[in-house]
């Protein structure tokens, strides 16, 4: 079947067979799950992205707007990845000193590396939030791997506020199960949805 066709027939019926499967079966990763008192993603409302410029009202709880643009940069004929850039007002966030933010989709139902974006609460203020799924892949990238988890807030870069913002850490670990696709790890770690886009197998590890 076409690339095109497969985005648009089979992806969304794996997502919302998915999410059906997990809602009904729960996850085998609660082991690796942080005490409830250190969860702020708990009460985070998911942002469900367009290809381009996705604006954002008051995106960092400074009053200012904002934006999410998602690119999309394919390297071959079958892999490409996702580019985001956040801009609060004309200026662009930084996530570890670097503008450009990647997923690494892989071939869709293998997804190495997650990229997803939500509004939440960090210290008293409303903000964007960004959460990574990353598996550390072998020789094949379909095999269960280990994943890392990692949460960050959007926040004013330095003490002097300004026009500078960054999206710093909020939490890392390591999920003590092993998963075959991102996004089936942040549904089974943070109990966070699943994306429109969802291709992996189904099952509450992707695998």
């Amino acid at each position: 079947m076409p690339l095109d066709l497969r985005r648009r027939f089979l992806l969304p019926l794996a997502a919302s067979s998915a999410a059906l499967f997990l809602a009904a079966h729960g996850t085998n990763a609660a082991a690796s799950r942080p005490s409830p008192g250190e969860r702020e993603e708990t009460a985070l409302v998911p942002i469900t992205l367009s290809a381009g410029m996705n604006p954002i009202s008051d995106i960092a709880g400074t009053g200012r707007d904002g934006s999410i643009a998602q690119l999309w940069r394919q390297n071959n004929k079958v892999r490409g990845q996702h580019v985001f850039l956040v801009k609060v007002g004309d200026v662009a966030a930084t996530l570890e000193g670097r503008d450009q933010i990647i997923d690494a989709p892989d071939v869709g139902d293998d997804m190495i590396r997650s990229v997803r974006f939500a509004r939440g609460n960090h210290a008293g203020r409303a903000t964007l939030y960004m959460l990574i799924a990353s598996r550390d892949i072998g020789p094949s990238p379909y095999d269960a791997a280990v994943t890392h988890i990692q949460t960050f807030a959007l926040v004013p870069r330095g003490s002097g506020g300004g026009d500078a913002f960054a999206f710093a850490p909020v939490r890392a670990f390591v999920a003590a199960a092993k998963y075959c696709h991102a996004d089936a790890a942040l549904l089974a770690e943070l109990n966070f949805p699943l994306s429109p886009l969802y291709a992996g197998r189904v099952t509450p590890t992707g695998c």
